[in-house]
Formats: structure tokens, C-alpha cells, sequence
């Protein structure tokens, strides 16, 4: 004799029970989505931090002559420190306004720029603006530009650039070189003599 089985159908769970359950998995999935998109406009929008602890991190600064400072020129002797005053930008504050000198922080290829402007007028008797500089890696010698103005009212501005791999505490700064007279002019309404610099990479 064959014995009958008999299959017992489980109940279905009531409806509104099958809902609550789609909209806990449905508020779960939501709180998740949401913290994800918290966390990704956090890392995309917040300000970042300099960390050169693993000697990877950002680098860049602008600086410029102030007209005080561009007047008191006149007194810069051959071979002293050309001292921009005034900053633009300053990462992680590795320029001083008080030294005139970039400290790198962080080891890495790097521009350097600036632009030197003579000012073509005679103060107290004195002659027309003609200078040389140079840019210092430390002591030696990395970059030079000379700017000469020719006669009065005749401003003259001169830019130069180096790209160049320099080291953790490094000092990149610039100086009167092999000739110069009279002032620098840094004025917001003409131009700027300023000092720049920034890392490209490792």
C-alpha cells in the first residue's frame, strides 16, 4: 500500500507585514547610500591639510615687494637677500616675509619664478633703477636675470624660471647680484617685482 503525503502550504504573511519588511531593507539601503555620499562630499569639499610627515604634500607660494620695500632697496648692498614682504599665497608657511627665503619642506621637483622691475626714476640724486640677481639654492648659484632701464619714465621688468629637484630644508631665495643701482619697482598700479615657486611632483 502506498501512503499519502500531504503537503502543507505555509500561510502567506500578511501583506502589510511583507511591506514593512521592503521598506526596512529599503530605509537600510538608504542610510548606507546616504554616509557613502557624506563621506565622498566630505573628501571632495573639505580644506586640506599640509601633512609632510611621509614627505608627500603640497607646496606653493607667491610673494611680492611691497612700495615701502621696493623704495627701501636703495639701500641693498651687493650679494644681500631680496626680502618680499608681502605674500599672495603662502602653503603651509615655508616663505618668510622676514628672510626673504623659501624653506622646502617637502623633496620634490619644483618651479621657481620672479620678475624684477627697475624703476626709471633718480631718487635723491641718484640713478636710474639696473639690477642684477641671482636665485639661490642654499649657496650655489641656480638661476640669474638682469633688468637695466635706459633713460627716464622707462620702466624695465625681466622674468626668469628654473625647474629644478631640490631637498628637504633647502632654502630657495634671491639676491642682488653683479651689478645694480637704485631701486626695484613694486607699485599695484604698474607693476610688481614679485617671487614665486610651487612642487610639481615627487
Amino acid at each position: 500500500m502506498y501512503s499519502k503525503v500531504f503537503y502543507k502550504r505555509p500561510k502567506r504573511k500578511p501583506k502589510t507585514e511583507s511591506m514593512m519588511i521592503f521598506l526596512c531593507i529599503i530605509a537600510s539601503i538608504s542610510s548606507v547610500t546616504a554616509a557613502v555620499v557624506s563621506v565622498l562630499v566630505v573628501m571632495l569639499f573639505s580644506t586640506p591639510t599640509p601633512n609632510c610627515n611621509d614627505n608627500t604634500c603640497n607646496a606653493a607660494f607667491s610673494a611680492y615687494l611691497s612700495e615701502a620695500q621696493a623704495l627701501a632697496t636703495k639701500s641693498l648692498a651687493e650679494n644681500d637677500t631680496i626680502v618680499f614682504d608681502q605674500t599672495v599665497s603662502n602653503w603651509d608657511d615655508a616663505y618668510s616675509t622676514t628672510t626673504g627665503k623659501y624653506t622646502v619642506k617637502c623633496a620634490g621637483m619644483y618651479t621657481f619664478t620672479w620678475t624684477i622691475c627697475g624703476d626709471a626714476k633718480k631718487y635723491a640724486g641718484g640713478q636710474l633703477g639696473e639690477w642684477g640677481t641671482y636665485l639661490m639654492q642654499g649657496t650655489t648659484i641656480i638661476g640669474a636675470v638682469h633688468t637695466d632701464t635706459e633713460e627716464w619714465s622707462d620702466h624695465d621688468c625681466s622674468t626668469g624660471s628654473v625647474t629644478r629637484y631640490v631637498i628637504s630644508g633647502d632654502e630657495i631665495y634671491l639676491k642682488t647680484g653683479f651689478y645694480h643701482q637704485g631701486i626695484l619697482l613694486s607699485m599695484k598700479d604698474q607693476s610688481r617685482s614679485t617671487f614665486s615657486g610651487w612642487k610639481i611632483f615627487e
